[in-house]
Protein backbone atom coordinates (compact mmCIF):
# COMPACT_ATOMS: atom_id res chain seq x y z
CA UNK A 1 0.00 0.00 0.00
CA UNK A 2 1.29 3.69 -0.64
CA UNK A 3 1.76 5.78 2.01
CA UNK A 4 1.49 9.59 2.22
CA UNK A 5 4.04 11.34 1.06
CA UNK A 6 6.27 12.94 3.44
CA UNK A 7 5.14 16.38 2.32
CA UNK A 8 1.56 15.76 1.18
CA UNK A 9 0.18 17.86 4.41
CA UNK A 10 2.58 20.93 4.06
CA UNK A 11 2.07 20.51 -0.08
CA UNK A 12 -1.87 20.76 1.58
CA UNK A 13 -2.16 23.53 3.14
CA UNK A 14 -0.07 25.77 0.88
CA UNK A 15 -2.52 25.24 -1.81
CA UNK A 16 -5.49 25.68 0.01
CA UNK A 17 -4.11 28.70 1.49
CA UNK A 18 -3.59 29.89 -1.45
CA UNK A 19 -6.96 29.13 -3.47
CA UNK A 20 -8.80 31.09 -0.39
CA UNK A 21 -7.33 33.70 -1.83
CA UNK A 22 -8.23 33.69 -5.37
CA UNK A 23 -11.82 32.42 -4.03
CA UNK A 24 -11.97 35.49 -1.66
CA UNK A 25 -10.46 37.85 -4.39
CA UNK A 26 -12.98 36.89 -6.46
CA UNK A 27 -16.19 37.52 -4.53
CA UNK A 28 -18.72 39.19 -6.67
CA UNK A 29 -17.27 38.97 -10.09
CA UNK A 30 -17.02 36.84 -12.89
CA UNK A 31 -20.07 34.83 -14.63
CA UNK A 32 -22.36 31.90 -12.77
CA UNK A 33 -24.22 29.35 -14.85
CA UNK A 34 -26.46 26.47 -14.12
CA UNK A 35 -25.00 22.96 -15.09
CA UNK A 36 -27.28 21.59 -17.99
CA UNK A 37 -27.27 18.20 -16.03
CA UNK A 38 -28.39 19.35 -12.65
CA UNK A 39 -30.00 22.47 -11.63
CA UNK A 40 -28.62 21.99 -8.06
CA UNK A 41 -25.28 22.67 -9.27
CA UNK A 42 -23.65 25.91 -10.17
CA UNK A 43 -20.45 27.39 -12.14
CA UNK A 44 -18.44 29.95 -10.90
CA UNK A 45 -15.72 31.67 -12.52
CA UNK A 46 -13.94 31.27 -9.35
CA UNK A 47 -14.78 27.24 -9.75
CA UNK A 48 -12.82 27.14 -12.59
CA UNK A 49 -9.80 29.49 -11.40
CA UNK A 50 -9.64 27.69 -8.26
CA UNK A 51 -9.80 23.87 -10.28
CA UNK A 52 -6.87 25.04 -12.67
CA UNK A 53 -4.59 26.57 -9.76
CA UNK A 54 -4.58 23.37 -7.62
CA UNK A 55 -4.78 21.19 -10.94
CA UNK A 56 -1.67 23.03 -11.79
CA UNK A 57 -0.17 22.72 -8.09
CA UNK A 58 -0.31 18.98 -8.35
CA UNK A 59 0.99 18.54 -11.62
CA UNK A 60 3.99 20.94 -11.12
CA UNK A 61 4.77 18.63 -7.89
CA UNK A 62 3.38 15.33 -8.48
CA UNK A 63 3.56 15.11 -12.39
CA UNK A 64 3.28 11.44 -12.06
CA UNK A 65 -0.45 11.38 -9.88
CA UNK A 66 -3.45 11.11 -11.45
CA UNK A 67 -6.14 13.88 -10.92
CA UNK A 68 -10.14 13.71 -10.39
CA UNK A 69 -11.31 17.51 -10.40
CA UNK A 70 -15.17 17.88 -10.20
CA UNK A 71 -15.45 20.47 -13.37
CA UNK A 72 -12.33 19.56 -15.59
CA UNK A 73 -12.56 15.83 -15.01
CA UNK A 74 -9.85 13.10 -14.82
CA UNK A 75 -6.56 12.90 -15.72
CA UNK A 76 -4.73 9.77 -15.38
CA UNK A 77 -1.61 9.20 -14.15
CA UNK A 78 1.08 6.01 -14.37
CA UNK A 79 1.68 6.17 -10.10
CA UNK A 80 -1.16 4.60 -7.49
CA UNK A 81 -1.88 8.29 -6.04
CA UNK A 82 -5.07 10.43 -7.41
CA UNK A 83 -5.86 13.58 -6.08
CA UNK A 84 -9.41 14.46 -5.81
CA UNK A 85 -10.43 18.22 -5.95
CA UNK A 86 -13.31 20.14 -5.21
CA UNK A 87 -12.26 23.49 -6.30
CA UNK A 88 -15.66 25.37 -4.79
CA UNK A 89 -17.93 23.43 -2.19
CA UNK A 90 -21.00 25.19 -1.49
CA UNK A 91 -20.89 27.13 -4.85
CA UNK A 92 -24.91 28.09 -4.72
CA UNK A 93 -23.76 29.90 -1.26
CA UNK A 94 -20.75 31.33 -2.78
CA UNK A 95 -22.81 32.79 -5.61
CA UNK A 96 -25.19 34.42 -3.47
CA UNK A 97 -22.88 35.99 -0.97
CA UNK A 98 -22.80 33.33 1.90
CA UNK A 99 -19.71 32.72 3.58
CA UNK A 100 -20.66 28.94 4.11
CA UNK A 101 -18.43 27.90 1.49
CA UNK A 102 -14.94 26.19 1.16
CA UNK A 103 -12.28 24.32 -0.98
CA UNK A 104 -11.51 20.43 -0.42
CA UNK A 105 -8.30 18.58 -1.86
CA UNK A 106 -7.42 15.03 -1.14
CA UNK A 107 -4.57 12.43 -2.53
CA UNK A 108 -5.90 8.85 -2.03
CA UNK A 109 -4.01 5.65 -2.67
CA UNK A 110 -5.09 1.73 -3.22
CA UNK A 111 -5.51 1.72 0.11
CA UNK A 112 -7.77 4.70 0.84
CA UNK A 113 -7.34 8.28 1.64
CA UNK A 114 -3.59 9.16 2.04
CA UNK A 115 -4.11 12.88 2.89
CA UNK A 116 -6.90 15.39 2.62
CA UNK A 117 -7.17 18.72 3.71
CA UNK A 118 -10.39 21.68 3.88
CA UNK A 119 -10.57 24.79 3.47
CA UNK A 120 -12.66 27.97 4.90
CA UNK A 121 -11.70 30.88 2.91
CA UNK A 122 -14.12 33.59 4.62
CA UNK A 123 -12.85 32.32 7.94
CA UNK A 124 -9.14 32.09 7.05
CA UNK A 125 -9.35 28.37 8.42
CA UNK A 126 -7.89 25.29 6.54
CA UNK A 127 -7.88 21.68 7.96
CA UNK A 128 -5.65 19.33 7.54
CA UNK A 129 -4.99 15.68 7.93
CA UNK A 130 -2.52 12.59 6.85
CA UNK A 131 -3.25 9.18 7.41
CA UNK A 132 -1.99 8.06 11.01
CA UNK A 133 -0.47 11.37 11.41
CA UNK A 134 -3.31 13.41 13.17
CA UNK A 135 -5.03 16.33 11.76
CA UNK A 136 -4.59 20.15 12.04
CA UNK A 137 -6.15 23.08 12.27
CA UNK A 138 -4.57 26.35 11.28
CA UNK A 139 -1.56 24.48 11.89
CA UNK A 140 -2.71 22.97 15.41
CA UNK A 141 -3.47 19.73 16.53
CA UNK A 142 -7.16 18.80 16.58
CA UNK A 143 -7.96 16.25 19.45
CA UNK A 144 -10.50 13.51 19.59
CA UNK A 145 -14.12 14.63 18.59
CA UNK A 146 -16.23 14.81 22.08
CA UNK A 147 -18.12 12.03 23.84
CA UNK A 148 -20.98 14.02 23.71
CA UNK A 149 -23.98 12.03 23.24
CA UNK A 150 -26.93 12.80 20.86
CA UNK A 151 -28.81 14.82 22.77
CA UNK A 152 -26.55 17.48 23.32
CA UNK A 153 -25.50 17.41 19.69
CA UNK A 154 -26.32 19.35 16.33
CA UNK A 155 -26.14 17.26 13.54
CA UNK A 156 -25.73 19.06 9.94
CA UNK A 157 -28.46 17.38 7.84
CA UNK A 158 -27.66 18.41 3.72
CA UNK A 159 -30.00 18.10 1.19
CA UNK A 160 -30.23 19.75 -2.71
CA UNK A 161 -33.18 21.16 -4.38
CA UNK A 162 -35.94 18.26 -6.05
CA UNK A 163 -38.95 17.15 -7.21
CA UNK A 164 -41.63 17.18 -4.40
CA UNK A 165 -41.38 13.03 -3.60
CA UNK A 166 -38.31 13.50 -2.87
CA UNK A 167 -38.22 16.97 -0.77
CA UNK A 168 -40.77 15.41 1.18
CA UNK A 169 -38.21 12.21 1.82
CA UNK A 170 -35.99 14.80 2.82
CA UNK A 171 -37.92 16.65 5.22
CA UNK A 172 -38.81 13.56 7.13
CA UNK A 173 -35.30 12.44 7.52
CA UNK A 174 -34.24 16.07 9.08
CA UNK A 175 -37.59 15.60 11.21
CA UNK A 176 -36.50 12.18 12.33
CA UNK A 177 -32.79 14.00 12.99
CA UNK A 178 -33.95 16.79 14.68
CA UNK A 179 -35.94 14.21 17.21
CA UNK A 180 -32.71 12.22 18.16
CA UNK A 181 -30.36 14.97 18.61
CA UNK A 182 -30.18 18.34 20.07
CA UNK A 183 -31.36 19.91 16.65
CA UNK A 184 -30.42 20.00 12.88
CA UNK A 185 -28.39 22.67 11.04
CA UNK A 186 -28.03 22.95 7.10
CA UNK A 187 -25.12 25.04 5.16
CA UNK A 188 -25.47 22.19 2.44
CA UNK A 189 -21.73 22.53 2.45
CA UNK A 190 -18.29 21.81 3.76
CA UNK A 191 -18.88 24.39 6.68
CA UNK A 192 -20.63 21.87 8.39
CA UNK A 193 -18.58 18.96 8.18
CA UNK A 194 -15.71 21.38 9.34
CA UNK A 195 -17.88 22.23 12.19
CA UNK A 196 -17.97 17.96 13.46
CA UNK A 197 -14.10 18.78 13.37
CA UNK A 198 -14.29 21.64 15.44
CA UNK A 199 -16.84 19.39 17.85
CA UNK A 200 -19.61 22.27 17.41
CA UNK A 201 -21.97 19.60 16.02
CA UNK A 202 -21.86 15.60 16.31
CA UNK A 203 -22.71 14.66 12.54
CA UNK A 204 -23.36 15.95 9.29
CA UNK A 205 -25.55 13.50 7.16
CA UNK A 206 -25.96 14.38 2.99
CA UNK A 207 -27.61 11.09 0.33
CA UNK A 208 -25.92 13.27 -2.57
CA UNK A 209 -22.48 14.04 -1.99
CA UNK A 210 -19.55 12.94 -4.70
CA UNK A 211 -16.31 11.45 -4.23
CA UNK A 212 -14.95 15.18 -4.48
CA UNK A 213 -17.43 16.05 -1.56
CA UNK A 214 -15.91 13.20 0.81
CA UNK A 215 -12.50 12.54 0.32
CA UNK A 216 -10.72 14.76 2.23
CA UNK A 217 -13.55 14.78 5.00
CA UNK A 218 -12.64 11.16 5.47
CA UNK A 219 -9.32 11.88 6.48
CA UNK A 220 -9.51 14.81 8.25
CA UNK A 221 -12.73 13.08 10.61
CA UNK A 222 -11.28 9.59 10.71
CA UNK A 223 -7.93 11.38 12.16
CA UNK A 224 -10.03 12.65 14.71
CA UNK A 225 -11.21 9.47 15.85
CA UNK A 226 -14.45 10.25 13.92
CA UNK A 227 -17.06 7.17 11.84
CA UNK A 228 -17.51 7.75 8.17
CA UNK A 229 -19.91 5.74 6.50
CA UNK A 230 -22.83 4.76 4.07
CA UNK A 231 -25.90 5.30 5.20
CA UNK A 232 -26.34 1.64 6.11
CA UNK A 233 -23.25 1.83 8.32
CA UNK A 234 -20.68 0.45 5.77
CA UNK A 235 -17.43 2.07 5.76
CA UNK A 236 -17.28 4.73 2.46
CA UNK A 237 -14.92 2.75 -0.64
CA UNK A 238 -13.00 5.43 -2.29
CA UNK A 239 -10.43 3.27 -4.06
CA UNK A 240 -9.93 3.24 -7.62
CA UNK A 241 -11.57 7.05 -7.72
CA UNK A 242 -11.48 7.45 -11.57
CA UNK A 243 -13.90 4.82 -11.58
CA UNK A 244 -16.16 6.36 -9.17
CA UNK A 245 -16.48 10.01 -10.48
CA UNK A 246 -20.41 9.42 -11.18
CA UNK A 247 -20.91 7.67 -8.25
CA UNK A 248 -23.86 8.97 -5.26
CA UNK A 249 -22.58 8.48 -1.70
CA UNK A 250 -25.14 8.45 1.11
CA UNK A 251 -22.40 10.01 4.05
CA UNK A 252 -23.17 10.07 7.61
CA UNK A 253 -19.75 11.60 9.01
CA UNK A 254 -20.67 11.67 12.76
CA UNK A 255 -18.34 11.55 16.26
CA UNK A 256 -18.40 7.69 17.87
CA UNK A 257 -21.18 8.79 20.33
CA UNK A 258 -23.52 10.10 17.88
CA UNK A 259 -23.20 8.01 14.99
CA UNK A 260 -25.23 5.46 16.43
CA UNK A 261 -28.26 7.37 16.85
CA UNK A 262 -28.07 8.74 13.53
CA UNK A 263 -28.07 5.53 11.99
CA UNK A 264 -31.05 4.30 14.14
CA UNK A 265 -33.14 7.65 13.29
CA UNK A 266 -32.34 7.60 9.66
CA UNK A 267 -33.63 3.60 9.73
CA UNK A 268 -36.58 4.44 11.52
CA UNK A 269 -37.60 7.43 8.92
CA UNK A 270 -37.00 5.14 5.99
CA UNK A 271 -39.49 4.23 4.04
CA UNK A 272 -40.63 0.13 4.62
Amino acid sequence: MTGPDPGFAEFIETCLREASKVAVGMRGTGETTVKPSDVNQLVTDTDLAVGALLTGRIRERYPRHAILEEESGATPGDDEVTWIVDPLDGTSNYAAGSPLYGVMMAAVGAGGVLAGGLALPSFDTVYVAEAGKGATRNGQPLGPLPATGPEKSLVAFGMDKGPPGLMAAEGRLAAALGTACLGVRMSNSVFDICMVADGAYGAFVHRSCRIWDVAAALCVLGECGGVCTDLDGRPLDLTDPLTKADRVFEVCLASAGVHPAVMTALKAAAPA
